[in-house]
């Protein structure tokens, strides 16, 4: 399955709070259309009305619901990202949403090996750098996320503290994008940061395609 973009925002409900909404339609509007929808803790109803409002007040982003596939079928999301789960319990939810882009949470090689046999389209691999929304963690570093994701058969995206500046360095390390946060929606012009990001994903992949598919 095709992948939206190289980077993913991650619009998560705890950080942004009632400015959630209106903060995907503003990166959005700066040029990110890839927006993973996370709400830990709340109940499908309300992940649904929160997908269905960002569907309809930002035309054009491609929304991934975070851990609730109730909440994606719900509200027609194209996207579903799973937090780590046994490989059998992703297997059972590609089978259910056979149409959506699917994406898993990782931290291992063995994870998203799993991943990869359970039919997901891309993962999340971290901690690759401290994330700007955590307190410091061990990390991976560019080096350990090329030893981790090497050869698996899966597309890869790196989370945790991928700045504009790190970009190009987790792409060389082999990662098909990032996905951020805090370094992201933690700015004070989010406009200017998004703008940075996706400048920072034309660098990238400046000399060729960056392969989507």
């Amino acid at each position: 399955m095709t992948l939206p973009f190289p980077l993913v925002a991650i619009a998560d409900r705890d950080f942004l709070g009632e400015h959630l909404v209106a903060a995907v339609c503003r990166v959005l509007e700066a040029g990110l259309p890839w927006i993973c929808l996370r709400a830990r803790g709340s109940r499908t109803g309300e992940r649904t009305r929160w997908a269905r409002a960002i569907l309809e007040r930002c035309p054009g982003a491609f929304l991934t619901v975070h851990g609730d596939p109730e909440a994606c079928r719900a509200s027609d999301a194209p996207g579903l990202h799973l937090p780590g789960l046994p490989e059998s319990e992703i297997a059972r939810v590609r089978r259910r949403l056979p149409g959506v882009l699917l994406g898993v949470s990782c931290h291992t090689r063995a994870e998203l090996v799993a991943a990869a046999r359970a039919g997901a389209d891309y993962a999340f691999l971290s901690p690759v750098f401290p994330p700007a929304s955590k307190r410091a963690v061990r990390v991976l570093g560019p080096e350990g996320f090329r030893r981790e994701a090497e050869g698996v058969k899966l597309a890869v995206y790196a989370l945790g503290g991928v700045t504009p500046e790190r970009f190009q360095d987790v792409v060389a390390a082999g990662a098909r994008g990032a996905a951020v946060l805090g370094a992201l929606f933690g700015a004070q012009d989010l406009e200017a940061r998004a703008r940075a990001y996706l400048e920072a994903v034309e660098r990238a992949f400046r000399t060729g395609p960056w392969g989507g598919g």
